[in-house]
C-alpha cells in the first residue's frame, strides 16, 4: 500500500525530475510516455522549481555534513484496490492533506500523482524529514532516522486509515497483511517482494 525511500541530497534533484518526467529516457520501463499528460501536482505552486525551493529551506535547517546523511524522503502511496475509480483524486487530495499535516507543509518538496504507469495509480510524497533542534541557532535539523522511525513506519498505515475514514473515503490501506509485514516497508524491500513474485509466477507456467 505505502512505501517510503530516503534519499541523500546528490540524489534529490534527479528524484524530483524523474517524478516530473523530465528525464527523456528513465530506467523505468513501466512509464507509458503517452500516458504522462494524466498525472498531476499536489504541492503548493511557490513560484520556484521543487529544487530550488528544497535549497531554500534546507538552508534554514542545521544538517550534518556528510555525504551519507538523507536530506529528503519519500513516501509512494498507491490507490486502494477496492477504491472506486471516481474517487482516486479524492483519495489522494485526503492523502495528501494527511502527510502534509504529518510532516509539515513547509517541509513539502513535490507530491505527484503517476497514472502513466502499470499498476494502479500511486502519490510520490517527497518531503524534508525535519525536527526539533535546541542544540543549534536554526531550532530545527534534518533527521530521517528521527523522523521515520520504527514506531513512525509501524503506526503509519492506520493512522493514515483513520483519517481515510473521517473523511469519507471509503477504501482500505490498513489491512492484516499490512501488520503481518511490520508495517510499512521501504521501496527496495517491495521491489525485492514483486521480484520474487514474478518468479514465481514465470516458474508457475512453465510448470503448468
Amino acid at each position: 500500500m505505502a512505501s517510503v525511500a530516503k534519499f541523500t541530497a546528490h540524489a534529490v534533484r534527479n528524484q524530483l525530475r524523474h517524478n516530473l518526467r523530465e528525464i527523456v529516457q528513465s530506467a523505468n520501463a513501466d512509464i507509458d510516455t503517452e500516458r504522462c499528460w494524466q498525472n498531476y501536482v499536489l504541492s503548493p505552486d511557490r513560484g520556484e522549481s521543487d529544487y530550488d525551493y528544497f535549497k531554500e529551506r534546507t538552508e534554514n535547517l542545521y544538517c550534518y555534513h556528510r555525504e551519507d546523511v538523507k536530506v529528503m524522503a519519500g513516501w509512494i502511496v498507491t490507490a486502494p484496490k477496492d477504491l472506486k475509480v471516481e474517487r482516486e483524486d479524492d483519495f489522494f487530495k485526503a492523502t495528501y492533506d494527511f502527510l502534509a499535516a504529518r510532516y509539515g507543509e513547509k517541509n513539502v518538496v513535490q507530491a505527484v500523482v503517476h497514472e502513466d504507469e502499470s499498476g494502479k495509480p500511486h502519490l510520490h510524497f517527497c518531503f524534508i524529514p525535519v525536527v526539533e533542534d535546541k542544540k543549534h541557532e536554526q531550532g530545527e535539523k534534518i533527521c530521517a532516522n528521527d523522523v521515520l522511525n520504527r514506531k513512525e513506519l509501524r503506526n503509519f498505515h492506520g493512522d493514515l486509515q483513520r483519517y481515510l475514514d473521517e473523511s469519507g473515503i471509503d477504501a482500505q490501506v490498513h489491512s492484516g497483511v499490512t501488520q503481518e509485514q511490520g508495517g510499512s516497508r521501504t521501496v527496495a524491500a517491495l521491489k525485492e517482494a514483486r521480484e520474487i513474485e514474478r518468479t514465481h509466477e514465470i516458474a508457475h507456467r512453465l510448470v503448468f
